[in-house]
């Protein structure tokens, strides 16, 4: 051991510290949420809501965007209203799915504008470190339109089930069916495009997934 001291954190630590975090709240949110609405006990999932809001936000404020702001704003107000209600979190919890994919379809489509490079053709070129051929273009267009109308869709259907369907149906479409439908549009769009797109090398999909999640998107809208 060196007389100097204890180690200062290495650059980065928090960071790393925020997004181990960000990996456990993210799948410990629905399993919680699901779970109190059929115990009746929804305080844990407003809680890991918003811490979830809480960790998003630093992570974001400590890459230098300041949308970080906007979500630490939206925490502060979830707590406010959650005093306000008297801790009756019901309405204040079927609000993210709808805003979620709400704020999906817009981060898609407006990629889609003219002048805009579609938001899949960023992802494609960052990925494989050179422009796209034509084909490659015009698929990576179409993908970004169809996640644009897939988030569209979810979000009606989030929103429908806010105002009309009971909690447990409610909390089984937005915690569980629509992750799935997500995931299977991911793997069914990659087995169309490693056919579509040959002689672009395509990674395993779950080499694909992995480096989905080490994309830094703020760097690519």
């Amino acid at each position: 051991m060196s007389a100097g001291g204890p180690a200062s954190p290495t650059p980065g630590a928090g960071q790393r510290w925020l997004r181990r975090m960000l990996l456990l709240l993210l799948p410990a949110y629905p399993l919680t949420l699901h779970l109190g609405v059929i115990e009746g006990r929804l305080l844990p999932a407003t809680v890991v809501l918003l811490c979830l809001l809480l960790v998003s936000a630093l992570l974001m404020l400590g890459s230098g965007n300041r949308g970080g702001w906007l979500l630490l704003i939206a925490m502060l107000a979830s707590a406010v209203w959650m005093y306000n209600l008297h801790g009756d979190p019901a309405p204040l919890l079927r609000v993210p799915p709808v805003a979620i994919n709400g704020i999906l379809c817009l981060l898609f489509g407006t990629t889609l504008t003219a002048g805009r490079k579609p938001l899949i053709t960023r992802f494609a070129e960052h990925m494989h470190g050179h422009a796209l051929d034509d084909n490659a273009l015009r698929y990576t267009r179409g993908v970004t339109l169809m996640w644009t109308s897939l988030f569209a869709l979810m979000t009606a259907e989030c929103l429908l089930l806010a105002l009309f369907a009971g909690a447990e149906t409610w909390s089984l479409f937005t915690n569980f069916v629509n992750y799935a439908v997500v995931l299977l549009a991911f793997f069914i769009e990659y087995r169309i495009r490693i056919h579509r797109l040959a002689d672009l090398q395509h990674p395993g999909f779950t080499g694909f997934l992995v480096a989905l999640s080490r994309i830094e998107w703020r760097k690519l809208l």
